[in-house]
């Protein structure tokens, strides 16, 4: 008679379960467990110019490439943007040293509001500047940042995984254009469809697509949003 094998008995099979829900715990990314620290940069040069910025920081991620690589590339286009309008600036001051006119000072503003960080991190960036004339030039830039492997989701790839598609989308952004059509503009000016790189972002369980100043409609309707549920 052949040596009973214990290996696979209740006691055994339970431990391995429990090993292999901790190895799978412990290869998943803890997303409520992260963190943003903003780091706050200002710039001031009297009568020149006058920047604030908040850098955000990712933290208590545990794929840390991904932390590090989106941390460098927001510190970088922050800091981009505040030479660029630094540099602006103080070409206007030279071009303008003889001029007999008041010159307005150039400001620049960044901002970012965490939007959902739920398997998907959505961060949404607000820049503003001003560099004179009637108003400032607000914009806003998005990035949805699959946890699980680093990629940051264009929004083709956001609605395929989602079983929707850029037609179906367009359709719902005409229909809440047909609303109130007055703030948007029409016809050949006026939205015509959307792109795999359209600006987007996540929140409270709904895609929200969005377009720039002027993008399809005037400046004074603002950035125009359009919330759907997926």
């Amino acid at each position: 008679m052949k040596g009973k094998n214990h290996f696979f008995d209740c006691l055994n099979f339970d431990l391995i379960i429990l090993i292999v829900v901790i190895f799978l715990w412990l290869t998943v990314i803890p997303v409520s467990a992260l963190e943003i620290v903003s780091l706050p940069v200002e710039k001031i040069e009297k009568d020149v110019y006058q920047i604030e910025a908040e850098i955000p920081i990712l933290m208590e991620l545990n794929h840390k490439k991904i932390q590090e690589k989106y941390n460098d590339l927001f510190r970088d286009n922050i800091l981009t943007f505040i030479e660029y309008t630094i540099e602006m600036a103080r070409q206007s001051q030279r071009d303008f040293s003889e001029a007999d006119f008041s010159r307005r000072e150039f400001v620049g503003r960044v901002g970012f509001d965490l939007k959902n960080s739920s398997e998907i991190l959505s961060i949404k960036f607000n820049y503003y500047q001003y560099t004179g004339g009637a108003h400032g030039n607000p914009y806003s830039l998005s990035y949805n940042i699959d946890l699980s492997s680093g990629k940051d989701l264009k929004l083709s790839n956001f609605l395929e995984q989602q079983d929707m598609t850029l037609i179906e989308v367009e359709e719902l952004i005409k229909a809440e254009i047909k609303k109130n059509p007055d703030i948007y503009f029409q016809d050949d000016y006026g939205f015509q469809s959307l792109d795999e790189g359209q600006c987007y972002y996540l929140e409270d369980g709904k895609l929200v697509v969005y377009f720039q100043p002027y993008a399809i409609a005037p400046y004074s309707t603002g950035m125009p949003e359009f919330k759907i549920k997926y």
